[in-house]
């Protein structure tokens, strides 16, 4: 049984009442083709340990990226012009930035694990070198000082932390066991998604390039049990986008005015900025606030360890090799595991005057009644929702549909 509030966000009637309706059902000469994308196994690198020969979390990553880079490009072509971000734009860049924290974890372990032998010394220091060079690229070297600092010496001068060396050393297990943890929930989040939310765009597109109703062959797969979504928010989010692109034909057609076409695209923005959070909202309750994601108190203690201003989200290059667009998360502080901080909503659960239409929410492992009702908070600076807002639509969004995310190796 779905628990969501149904949100009045579909927008066909207000079309029909403009007299669009005839337009809106005439057939269109524009042809949607799918060929699909190659969907894999990822979650078995949630087994990968430091030494073996199975998937690791940053292979695993580097075919999410591929694969979001793929669907992006298809659903920017199913919604046609102006073109629009969706949430497979947003995460693509989202997966590369979780596979620099993923390959410098798996490389600090593997590094651990490095014992006394023939060529160790030279390896561990290649690899050692490495990881310096990349957390430095990645611009994660001051978010990693910020988690030791915090963690274990409060906020001090590197000086300082070189002076307690000794005292560091003796904290190796504990970090091991620590880099471990995130590392697998980190790895979890990433492969879960790609098989929920990934796996979800692929049966979408490839039913409407087939002629077919993209969310009625979402809800044959959910009723499969192959596909969970049990707030429906999966199906309301893709309902709103193939909403899009009817109201997108339409725009085009010859008979629309001019007029007509600007109201149309405003009311195609507004589709497609609510599909994106809905599905953010599942995605980010359901699969990353689970409790061996964000939850998990070792991820979520690292995570809030880190200074505000030091997590960013590197995206497309600057014009003129100036470096690249970092968009920065949370910089007026909070912890990036925290649902409410990160995703850029307001619990109003309790409030005495609560909206009529609000994202609710059931968190994995809690019952119907203990349900939390959310709105969006546009002040927050850093978030989902911020991101989601900046980069809709405009230069910003051209900008992130044609670039793709820096390349990833493992070390």
């Amino acid at each position: 049984m779905s628990h969501a509030v149904h949100r009045p966000t579909s927008l066909l009637p207000e079309l029909l009442g403009l007299g669009l309706g005839e337009v809106l059902h005439t057939p269109s000469d524009e042809r949607f083709l799918y060929p699909g994308v190659p969907l894999v196994e990822l979650r078995r690198a949630r087994q990968w340990t430091p030494g073996s020969d199975g998937m690791s979390g940053v292979q695993a990553n580097i075919h999410t990226i591929d694969t979001y880079q793929a669907l992006d490009v298809h659903m920017a072509r199913y919604l046609g012009a102006p073109e629009l971000s969706t949430w497979v734009t947003f995460g693509k860049y989202a997966a590369r930035e979780a596979g620099s924290w993923i390959r410098i974890l798996e490389t600090m372990l593997s590094l651990s694990h490095l014992g006394p032998g023939g060529g160790t010394s030279a390896r561990r220091l290649r690899l050692s070198r490495a990881l310096l060079a990349l957390a430095s690229q990645d611009g994660l070297l001051s978010a990693l000082i910020s988690v030791v600092q915090g963690l274990f010496g409060g906020y001090r001068t590197g000086a300082a932390l070189l002076a307690d060396a000794q005292r560091l050393a003796g904290l190796l297990p504990e970090f091991r066991q620590m880099g471990q943890a995130a590392r697998n929930g980190l790895v979890e989040g990433n492969t879960e998604m790609y098989h929920r939310v990934g796996f979800a765009f692929d049966v979408f597109l490839r039913a409407e390039s087939e002629g077919r109703n993209g969310v009625e062959a979402l809800q044959e797969i959910i009723a499969t049990g192959a596909l969970e979504d049990p707030q429906g928010y999966l199906q309301a989010g893709f309902s709103l986008y193939r909403e899009a692109h009817l109201v997108g034909l339409l725009s085009r057609s010859p008979g629309v005015s001019r007029g007509r076409q600007l109201v149309l695209d405003s009311c195609r923005r507004h589709l497609v900025h609510e599909g994106n959070l809905l599905i953010a909202v599942q995605e980010q309750a359901l699969v990353l606030q689970r409790p061996s994601v964000f939850t998990q108190p070792v991820l979520h203690a690292l995570l809030g360890a880190v200074r505000p201003g030091q997590l960013r989200m590197t995206l497309t290059p600057m014009p003129g090799g100036r470096g690249y667009d970092r968009f920065t998360m949370l910089p007026d502080g909070g912890n990036w595991a925290d649902f409410e901080a990160r995703m850029g909503v307001r619990d109003v659960t309790d409030a005495p005057n609560r909206p009529a239409y609000t994202y609710c929410v059931i968190f994995p492992g809690t019952p119907p009644s203990e349900a939390r009702h959310y709105v969006v908070d546009t002040n927050r600076r850093g978030t989902i929702v911020d991101l989601f807002t900046r980069y809709l639509c405009g230069p910003a969004s051209e900008q992130l549909l044609r670039g793709r995310p820096r390349e990833l190796q493992p070390l």
